[in-house]
């Protein structure tokens, strides 16, 4: 007797699927052909997992065929699952039109022999879908498709198709947000988002800050703090907040401008600054101020 998957069954399949794609984005800017074979796992990826949405919601009842109004042990198309989710929701990590757009590049690809070349429409999309069935499953459920790379970038984060996607999604958060995009110190690309819009398996909460791009991650409320520039005024300082120094020295970088000078933390109140922009010394210790250094002073040796 035929009968619905379930909502397990369902994640390992989209799973699957979101993971091929992303192995054929590898290999499609060396060879286009590449490219529709991973616009078709995408695109499959993308109606297991609305199927899984419904399904782990404990709703797949809204979107199983009905005949007689009795459900049936089947889903409706996808392009009813799709409209359907649209309905009900305010807003969305994915642009409705940009889902139909795949839908039909689906089956154009498979009924019609078409999207056989290079589509920069297409590998855009294809990034985007993934990226959106990630970021519905994180804020939905708690759960990631893509990981923390510590400080290794993940294999295609040079590669062209995967990074025409990734800004493209990167400006989508922004216009959503209105959140500052920084520029990630490890692939220096312009993809740097704060964790309470994004997050990977491995950083997951607001304290961090990660690049859609190379997938690597700071963590700046243990590893790392965040400093405006002494040079060019942004709020892209980073330190090394386990590396401490002779003099109370840390080694830290701007992700804008790239100035790296040494900072310090006070001895007082514990604040990174740079020393450039004024500090105190007192008994061979520095400060970020004279009124930390009066109250040190104040304190029981």
């Amino acid at each position: 007797m035929k009968s619905l998957p379930n909502w397990m069954q369902l994640k390992d399949g989209f799973i699957d699927f979101a993971e091929l794609a992303m192995e054929l984005i590898g290999r499609s800017e060396d060879d286009p052909k590449y490219l529709k074979f991973a616009a078709v796992n995408a695109q499959v990826a993308l109606e297991l997992f609305l199927k899984y949405y419904y399904s782990k919601n404990g709703k797949v009842v809204e979107i199983q065929k009905k005949k007689n109004g009795i459900p049936q042990e089947e889903f409706i198309e996808h392009s009813q699952i799709l409209n359907h989710y649209y309905a009900e929701r305010k807003w969305s990590y994915g642009v409705k039109r940009e889902l139909v757009f795949m839908m039909e590049a689906r089956n154009s690809i498979l009924h019609r022999a078409q999207q056989t070349g290079w589509s920069s429409e297409l590998a855009t999309s294809v990034v985007r879908t993934l990226f959106f069935i990630h970021s519905t499953w994180y804020s939905d459920f708690g759960n990631c498709l893509f990981e923390r790379s510590y400080g290794k970038p993940q294999p295609l984060s040079r590669n062209k198709v995967w990074q025409t996607g990734v800004d493209s999604f990167v400006h989508q958060l922004s216009d959503l947000h209105d959140m500052e995009i920084r520029t990630c110190l490890t692939c220096k690309h312009q993809a740097v988002v704060a964790g309470e819009f994004f997050g990977l398996e491995g950083a997951e909460g607001d304290e961090y800050l990660v690049c859609l791009n190379c997938f690597d991650s700071i963590d700046i409320e243990h590893e790392a703090r965040l400093l405006d520039c002494h040079k060019c005024g942004e709020k892209a300082y980073l330190i090394d907040a386990f590396n401490e120094q002779e003099h109370q020295l840390y080694v830290g970088k701007c992700s804008e401008c790239g100035e790296d000078s040494w900072v310090r933390a006070c001895a007082n109140c514990e604040i990174f600054f740079h020393p450039e922009e004024g500090e105190s010394e007192l008994y061979g210790k520095y400060f970020c101020s004279t009124d930390c250094s009066d109250m040190f002073k104040e304190k029981p040796m």
